[in-house]
């Protein structure tokens, strides 16, 4: 059995467990009191002490969700949830800090192994890793500001406060785990990026980190606070209640069930104009401004950046296409892209999909532009506004040809965390069969670690209007977007939340 190891956190004493290889995890650590009962869609309390040792040796629950089929089959979750998840090398020293912020679309992810696991990275990049627990769907993303009265203000972005409430506790305490509170980079996937994105433009997160690493971002799916009541008040209406306070004596699986029914299942109905979902809301007051507008404004300037999407974003999910969730002609997919960027710009758009796929469906080319629009292009704009601005960014492309999903929407996470190989994971077969996998790992590990140790990642920073990209499994540098494109994106609206209507 692995040796235990102490810690005495702000709450009281903790025993972690020592691991085979190296290093200890301290697991399940309260970062805030159970949002459970009266606390239920509340904002974040602080966590209360306890008396004598506590056991943190086992993971606790994810947080409660409706599982999807990459879900572990033996995954708990509940509304108790908000802890925290410490890997260190060693309880002593002073080492640079990586905060994992899982992603699932704001509406799944959890902080408890496989899906983040960081002992590998812990040991390989020499770094404290750390992963925390936040509310998904409707439970942390749930707007009841507008039809609940005063009393239910501060109910809007309950997933992005647990956020700022897990930092918190980090910058207090990670010192005695071994870690830098003053050297704390923050770094998420998808949702996860995201979250980071609105970070930077949350006046409640200022100074709780010091740099910032966003994978895949989609910072531009941020909905109006119309668009979030009535999501609200169809959740009330779905469960079969009048009042938000009746929702903390209903059981949490019928809001689970509710919400998987006002929400389309597909991405472009999610963020295309008159999409919505649950995730960040521009509420003026927990999120004054959209992580782009923030970065316009120049109020990420002073936190450097490690940001970059991945080549093939959503090609992976033609595959699993529902019926009814794909373009019928061409012409219902320019009516779509038009729709959501204009005319000129769908029509260089579509030219330049079909010139470099002169055989792809509509479906492959609506998956084409939605994981550019989502991911690729985001990622640039953000890069290029923080660089304008003053800041420093260095900005990269994953294009690694993996098996059969290539490189897709989070396919680099388990190469940066080193568990690509890992018999947890169930991909694991896929990087087998790619003999680059180990070394790419390294290559990735490398960089992430090295720019939370000094901010440098290996190349060099941005410089706008240069091929300056950093490709991870392909030649390059390259720019971004491609040149194919960069002038219809350029064309394209980018409005700064989801619009609620195609019109």
């Amino acid at each position: 059995m692995s040796d235990s190891v102490s810690v005495a956190a702000e709450q009281g004493e903790l025993a972690g467990r020592a691991l085979d290889d190296g290093g200890s995890v301290f697991a399940g650590i309260p970062f805030a009191e159970a949002p459970v009962g009266r606390l239920r869609l509340r904002p974040p309390r602080p966590p209360r002490p306890w008396q004598g040792v506590r056991d943190a040796t086992a993971f606790r629950a994810s947080p409660a969700q409706n599982p999807d089929p990459w879900s572990p089959p033996d995954a708990v979750y509940d509304e108790d949830c908000l802890e925290v998840n410490v890997w260190t090398p060693d309880v002593h020293g002073r080492r640079p800090v990586m905060v994992w912020i899982y992603g699932g679309a704001f509406e799944s992810g959890s902080a408890v192994p496989p899906g983040t696991d960081g002992q590998w990275l812990m040991r390989g990049g020499d770094v404290v890793v750390v992963g925390f627990n936040y509310r998904v769907g409707a439970l942390g993303f749930l707007d009841l500001t507008g039809i609940g009265g005063e009393s239910w203000s501060g109910s809007v972005n309950l997933g992005l406060q647990d956020q700022v409430a897990a930092l918190r506790w980090v910058r207090r305490n990670i010192g005695r785990f071994g870690g830098d509170p003053d050297n704390i980079s923050v770094f998420g996937g998808s949702a996860g990026a995201s979250s980071v994105g609105c970070l930077l433009a949350m006046p409640a997160a200022r100074g709780l980190f010091r740099r910032a690493i966003l994978m895949s971002p989609p910072v531009a799916r941020i909905y109006a606070p119309a668009t979030a009541r009535r999501l609200a008040a169809d959740l009330l209406d779905t469960v079969g209640v009048h009042r938000p306070e009746q929702l903390l004596d209903i059981p949490v699986e019928d809001i689970l069930a509710a919400q998987a029914k006002i929400v389309p299942a597909d991405m472009g109905a999610r963020a295309l104009p008159g999409g919505r979902s649950w995730g960040p809301v521009l509420d003026g007051a927990v999120l004054p401004r959209t992580p782009m507008q923030a970065a316009e404004a120049g109020d990420t300037a002073a936190v450097p950046l490690l940001i970059g999407a991945n080549r093939d974003e959503m090609l992976a999910a033609e595959a699993f296409m529902q019926p009814g969730t794909t373009p019928p002609n061409a012409g219902a997919l320019y009516d779509e892209i038009a729709g959501a960027v204009g005319e000129a710009a769908a029509r260089g758009l579509l030219n330049a999909y079909r010139a470099a796929e002169p055989d792809a469906t509509p479906t492959r080319q609506r998956l084409r532009f939605l994981g550019d629009r989502l991911y690729r292009v985001p990622a640039a704009r953000m890069a290029e506004a923080h660089t304008r601005a003053g800041g420093t960014a260095h900005r990269y492309l994953f294009a690694a040809d993996l098996p059969v999903v290539g490189p897709s929407h989070g396919m680099e996470v388990a190469l940066v965390f080193g568990n690509h190989d890992s018999d947890d994971n169930p991909l694991a077969p896929l990087y087998r069969q790619w003999p680059d996998s180990a070394a790419l790992g390294r290559q990735m590990m490398t960089a992430w670690s090295a720019f939370a140790h000094t901010g440098d990642p290996g190349w060099a920073p941005h410089t706008p209007g240069t091929a300056d990209v950093r490709v991870f499994g392909a030649p390059g540098p390259v720019a971004e977007p491609p040149a194919a494109t960069a002038a219809s994106w350029r064309l394209a609206a980018h409005p700064a939340t989801v619009p609620e209507s195609a019109g």
